[in-house]
């Protein structure tokens, strides 16, 4: 899969764990698994010293991967907006 793929799997997935309680064990063990695969993702995309690696390694919060994930969208859809300007 690609890069781009898996972001918006993962992004939609903790948008939908960000919703649940978060006392609720299942979802904490979800959060867990959810997070190692962003991590692979990020840091095959950015890199182990990258900030947005190193914030979402350290959390224990599904609303802080839920910001980071809505920064590098946010962050991504500039990128491809001035690529689109620049090729007309």
């Amino acid at each position: 899969m690609s890069f781009q793929s898996d972001f918006q799997i993962f992004h939609g997935e903790i948008k939908k764990l960000g919703k649940l309680d978060q006392h609720n064990i299942n979802g904490s063990k979800k959060f867990s698994v959810l997070r190692d695969q962003i991590l692979t993702v990020l840091g095959a995309s950015f890199g182990k010293t990258s900030r947005e690696y190193r914030i979402v390694e350290l959390t224990k919060s599904p609303v802080t991967v839920l910001k980071v994930m809505n920064h590098i969208a946010a962050r991504s859809a500039t990128l491809t907006c001035q690529s689109i300007a620049v090729n007309i």
